[in-house]
């Protein structure tokens, strides 16, 4: 079962790895949504489910260049070097002898886009080696595009804003939660009004089936939707 997010971002990386045949060098996407819009999972799975994609989470603390290296090295597969160096030489081999192109999801993005250095790293490596970028981030991701802040932001062509909630992961998460999802077109504009967001209604519906509420009317699921913000926000 797929979410928007995740048809969303199947569709960044097709188009990325179709410009790449194209045109023979790579280019990149940026996406960017509010927290608990389902970026994460979607990201995860999709790393799952095809050997191209690799997924790095930028972390919150304080990295340095050779740690940021290993975690790119630690995503495609390969044993970090001893050195900042060592590291990069080993993920420029290695890549290099597979051959084919790498699309590196990078989720929490705003937080690297904040540090050009590690912008200046992933340029140069991209230039050497054939790996396309995914950034993912909160809405603060989508400030630090404009062309003048970095020449890596240049060469990212996709630029989507993920919608907290869409119909389609609606239906989904009706279906999992074993409820009919037939009501979903309904509920669409009842959840976009309230700000409600694809991790918010997740939760929402597995506490109303611990319940074991069995018919879901929309005024039992605002009070479950009440209970999962309180939990979140």
């Amino acid at each position: 079962m797929r979410t928007h997010v995740q048809i969303a971002m199947e569709k960044a990386v097709k188009s990325l790895i179709q410009f790449y045949h194209e045109r023979g060098e790579p280019l990149h996407g940026a996406m960017w949504g509010v927290w608990m819009s389902g970026k994460t999972r979607a990201a995860v799975s999709l790393s799952k489910k095809n050997r191209i994609i690799r997924y790095l989470k930028f972390p919150e603390r304080n990295v340095t260049d050779t740690q940021f290296v290993k975690s790119i090295a630690l995503s495609l597969g390969l044993g970090p070097g001893r050195s900042f160096i060592e590291t990069l030489d080993n993920i420029k081999e290695t890549v290099n002898h597979r051959g084919g192109i790498y699309v590196i999801v990078i989720d929490e993005a705003q937080r690297l886009f904040a540090k050009k250095k590690f912008l200046s790293i992933l340029k140069d490596l991209s230039e050497e080696v054939d790996l396309i970028y995914l950034f993912l981030g909160d809405r603060n991701l989508s400030r630090y595009l404009h062309p003048t802040y970095h020449s890596l932001v240049k060469r990212i062509l996709i630029r989507k804003e993920i919608a907290p909630i869409e119909r389609e992961t609606v239906s989904v998460l009706l279906k999992k939660h074993g409820y009919n999802s037939e009501s979903s077109e309904i509920l669409v504009s009842l959840l976009k009004k309230e700000g409600i967001t694809t991790g918010e209604l997740d939760i929402a519906l597995h506490l109303a089936r611990k319940k074991k509420v069995e018919k879901l009317t929309e005024e039992e699921l605002r009070i479950f939707l009440e209970a999962a913000v309180e939990g979140i926000r």
